[in-house]
């Protein structure tokens, strides 16, 4: 006879306070719940955004299937700009779900 084993891996959810170096106005796409928050954005060409990871589970940031940020820890940023203009998906390897759709404007 033989058993079965379940296994789970929690992320928790943490109420953390955003940086207090992001310029007023900056777009901030938040990283919690294991998602992106907001899902789709709209910036102009050249625009930054900054990925923010508001919880305790580790990310990273995928751009297209080459171009990836560093691991994320709690609390780290991460600056990213646009330059063309069109359509741009942004995942994290380690949690698929997470899907980010950004339009890029001129």
């Amino acid at each position: 006879m033989s058993a079965a084993v379940l296994v789970v891996v929690a992320c928790t959810y943490s109420e953390m306070t955003l940086p207090e170096h992001l310029p007023s106005g900056a777009i901030i796409i938040k990283q919690d719940e294991l998602s992106f928050s907001p899902r789709s954005v709209t910036v102009r060409a050249g625009e930054v955004l900054y990925f923010w990871n508001g919880e305790s589970a580790i990310h990273n940031l995928v751009f297209g299937s080459q171009d990836r940020s560093p691991d994320m820890k709690a609390s780290d940023v991460f600056e990213r700009r646009f330059l063309e203009p069109g359509e741009y998906e942004v995942t994290c390897d380690y949690h698929p779900q997470m899907r980010l759709q950004v339009s890029v404007v001129e």
